[in-house]
């Protein structure tokens, strides 16, 4: 009787025991280091050319707001990595990647980025715009895109409007040498154009890597709703605008009134 009862007892004993030592395995903890890899490095970064299901692929302008010819010189590139906010030189305009050095609105110049919306954009898709809008732009960039947010009204730096005249009698004036409503990245690479000419690809670039004091916003939005803030923006300056013969205007409208047909 004894011995069946020891069984039992010796057997648990035995799977606790073995439990323990295969909860506590060897790991690595993240930025590790190694000595069993030659880069010395315990997190093995994917082979080239690796997706995972359902991610988009690197080359695609829906998360890039490149040309494809663009992205081409990307992937090619080699050249040293150049400061993009600040690089103004001759020599660095061919160095520079996915850096507003051309101006969009010579033809004849190299396209950098997308002009065209990578999907349709439907009446829902700028209500969605415009919500996302409110949630991560509007606190710095005003709800009229005039730049008087929060942040502004706080003391905080001004930030950029997206339009060449003043919205509110209350609000940002122009800083320094930059005209209001101008774009402060082509700026940097003296070329002057009103914000709401820029493509929609640099805008797109803006808010996924930031810019100045504006923080990425990669990790907090999906590129397809990046797009759909890029399509209120222009929304918002189409507002103070509106010239119902631009073809761009024209496009955007057909393309929000879609639902209704």
């Amino acid at each position: 009787m004894k011995r069946t009862i020891l069984i039992p007892v010796i057997a648990i004993a035995l799977a606790s025991g073995c439990q323990q030592k295969m909860a506590q395995q060897p790991y690595y903890k993240p930025l590790e280091e190694s000595d069993f890899f030659e880069d010395g490095r315990s997190a093995r970064p994917l082979e080239r050319g690796v997706v995972h299901r359902g991610q988009h692929l690197d080359s695609d302008p829906l998360v890039t707001g490149l040309t494809q010819a663009e992205w081409k010189r990307f992937w090619n590139r080699e050249t040293a990595k150049v400061d993009v906010a600040s690089a103004t030189a001759p020599e660095d305009r061919e160095k520079a990647i996915g850096a507003p050095r051309f101006d969009p609105r010579n033809k004849d110049a190299a396209q950098i980025y997308a002009t065209e919306f990578p999907f349709a954009i439907t009446e829902r898709d700028l209500s969605v715009g415009g919500e996302r809008y409110t949630t991560y732009c509007a606190v710095c960039h005003g709800p009229l895109g005039n730049g008087k947010g929060k942040i502004w009204e706080r003391g905080f730096l001004k930030p950029t409007s997206y339009h060449t005249e003043k919205v509110e009698a209350e609000e940002p004036a122009e800083t320094a040498q930059i005209p209001l409503g101008f774009s402060r990245g082509y700026w940097k690479w003296d070329i002057r154009i009103p914000i709401r000419e820029v493509p929609i690809g640099y805008i797109f670039e803006v808010i996924t890597k930031g810019y100045g004091a504006m923080p990425d916003h990669a990790s907090q939005i999906k590129p397809d709703d990046r797009w759909r803030i890029v399509a209120y923006v222009r929304a918002l300056q189409f507002s103070r605008r509106a010239d119902a013969a631009n073809p761009e205007v024209k496009k955007l409208l057909e393309s929000a009134g879609g639902s209704h047909k």
